[in-house]
């Protein structure tokens, strides 16, 4: 009898964040490396932030996925340019140009990171539509889409299966406004996102939480999904932190 199909796993920080200040504390071997590929020695995956703020050119992502090892994974967050707009609209040619930058990353793609401001309250259609556009505009095969809910209106059964139609999943975040409830839907991914122990993107969590939170990525990932999980504490201890929940999670039970 064959043993199931084991999830894989993939975490990293909120942008690149490293464990020292400067090259000068690179091992020889990176010094005359970026820091993305210090970073992806250390780490299998990064969440770009900096996509929700400018868009970078397509070289740019295509050289990134160059400096990094074959199994390193790149996520990257939607443009406030799509998700932040007034009137809770988008356009279209905006999310076109975002896929096809982010696309560059190529074999080497995580997620796409969908995070909608807390102005932003239910509306179905909304998500239909812009799910919808996203699965257009990728390449190859599909991106996988996590969305970021911070509003509390978005938690329902309805939206829970929505995701599940577009093969999406809801992100689980710890802000307290809106922190999510922990909902494992039919996608073959989960998606951690940490904010910091009282959000703020500060301070640094408890090996007891890191410890709990691993048991439950490795349950999920003895179903078969895949688990993504970035610490966005960056003003605290979220290289730290990182480190220690990889122990857990890899160490053998």
């Amino acid at each position: 009898m064959t043993a199931p199909a084991k999830g894989q796993f993939y975490s990293g920080t909120s942008n690149i964040e490293l464990p020292v200040r400067n090259k000068l504390a690179f091992p020889p071997e990176y010094q005359e490396k970026s820091r993305l590929a210090y970073y992806a020695s250390l780490f299998s995956s990064v969440e770009i932030n900096n996509t929700f703020y400018k868009l970078p050119l397509p070289k740019t992502v295509a050289k990134w996925a160059a400096d990094v090892p074959n199994g390193f994974r790149f996520t990257f967050k939607l443009w406030q340019e799509v998700t932040h707009l007034k009137g809770q609209r988008f356009n279209t040619e905006h999310v076109a140009r975002f896929m096809h930058i982010i696309n560059q990353a190529g074999s080497q793609r995580g997620c796409l990171l969908v995070q909608f401001p807390p102005s932003v309250v239910l509306n179905p259609v909304l998500l239909h539509e812009l799910l919808s556009e996203i699965s257009l505009g990728s390449v190859d095969e599909p991106w996988q889409v996590a969305v970021e809910f911070r509003h509390r209106s978005w938690y329902q059964d309805a939206i829970y299966e929505l995701l599940d139609q577009h093969e999406a999943c809801m992100v689980l975040h710890d802000l307290p406004a809106s922190a999510a409830p922990v909902q494992v839907g039919e996608a073959n991914f989960m998606y951690l996102r940490f904010h910091g122990p009282n959000g703020g993107y500060r301070g640094s969590y408890e090996d007891e939480f890191l410890s709990e939170y691993a048991s439950y990525v490795k349950e999920w990932m003895q179903d078969g999904k895949t688990v993504y999980a970035y610490f966005n504490n960056t003003m605290g201890g979220a290289v730290q932190n990182l480190m220690t929940f990889n122990k857990y999670v890899l160490a053998e039970d």
